[in-house]
């Protein structure tokens, strides 16, 4: 009897939290990434070493996040106002990811929530990446384009703050890592219902 009620239990834990579990490992390997990067090297943004399968979704990521980047920059481009474009890019993959969590919370997935506050979360880390490496300016950019089309360096080169690189990627980093932390600790705030038949026959 208690081996039974051990196993439903341990399937309702699961139930609950697997999304988190899965969740656990990427997330931990993009905080120390993130910590690597900003406090020793900012080339650890391009080549720290994930393990497999970590690896390949975050190949996957980075890519869907350079397409939407750039998607914001030509979409943008249209109004004519140049530090709007140049910001387009970064502002971009924070509204897509933002908009998909809209979609997960308003039909009340929570798997889909919490997936998606992790893709929100890569998304301000990856931003904060490229801010941190505004004054530098060491990183490649896309097409082997020159130094002077670094959009970060630009933007805090216009709002006077270019000494602020590295404060203002550690404030978007840790948006992106509170993100991680709701997505972690989701399911404890989902209430769980049970269904249940009232024979109302009398």
């Amino acid at each position: 009897m208690k081996s039974e009620q051990f196993k439903s239990k341990g399937g309702q834990f699961l139930k609950k939290w697997w999304a988190s579990i899965v969740l656990v490992p990427l997330i931990w390997y993009s905080v120390d990434q993130a910590y690597m990067t900003l406090r020793f090297n900012i080339f650890f943004s391009i080549s720290y070493d994930f393990p497999f399968p970590v690896n390949i979704i975050h190949i996957f990521l980075d890519n869907f996040l350079l397409t939407v980047h750039e998607a914001g920059h030509t979409f943008f481009s249209i109004f004519g106002w140049r530090m709007l474009t140049i910001l387009a890019g970064s502002l971009f993959q924070i509204i897509i990811p933002l908009l998909i969590l809209a979609y997960a919370w308003f039909n009340r997935v929570k798997t889909g929530i919490q997936f998606s506050l992790y893709l929100v979360g890569f998304s301000f880390v990856d931003v904060a990446f490229y801010i941190a490496d505004g004054g530098a300016r060491q990183l490649p950019l896309l097409g082997n384009l020159s130094k002077e089309y670094h959009d970060w360096h630009n933007l805090l080169t216009q709002w006077n703050a270019l000494e602020y690189d590295i404060t203002i990627a550690v404030i978007i980093c840790a948006t992106g890592a509170t993100c991680y932390l709701a997505a972690l600790l989701l399911p404890a705030f989902f209430q769980a219902y049970r269904s249940v038949n009232i024979d109302m026959t009398f």
